[in-house]
């Protein structure tokens, strides 16, 4: 399988989700966080949660409440950043500024596959990256 990521987005024609397939990832764009879809997330490298307001924060909390516990990175309008130790929701890699550049986004991805691929070689579970 691919490696993948899960673009969850207010805008269905998300710059962003162009950029990580031209850079060979598989780009998800899942609905909800329910149970038929929950084999999504298990082989994703990390959630990119792009939405406006304070929606992506939210959402992060609904998708933690299900017990999905990828990797994330929050995209937020200017002035919502926080840094992540101070959310309430583990995992959170990074919160980033919607206009910041798209390369910080994927520098992240980067070294979420790279650490991704030495993980899964050693058998230890990718959840536990962000215990």
């Amino acid at each position: 399988m691919a490696l993948g990521i899960c673009l969850i987005s207010g805008n269905p024609e998300n710059v962003l989700r162009s950029i990580l397939e031209r850079c060979g990832l598989q780009v998800w764009t899942p609905q909800s966080p329910d149970a038929s879809n929950g084999y999504i997330y298990d082989h994703a490298v990390c959630l990119v949660i792009d939405m406006p307001q304070g929606a992506g924060f939210r959402t992060l909390r609904l998708f933690r409440s299900y017990g999905i516990t990828t990797p994330a990175l929050l995209i937020v309008d200017p002035g919502r950043e926080v840094d992540p130790v101070t959310l309430d929701c583990e995992g959170v890699m990074d919160v980033i500024v919607r206009t910041s550049s798209p390369l910080r986004i994927l520098r992240w991805v980067q070294s979420l596959c790279a650490a991704g691929k030495v993980l899964k070689r050693h058998n230890y579970p990718m959840e536990k990256m962000t215990a």
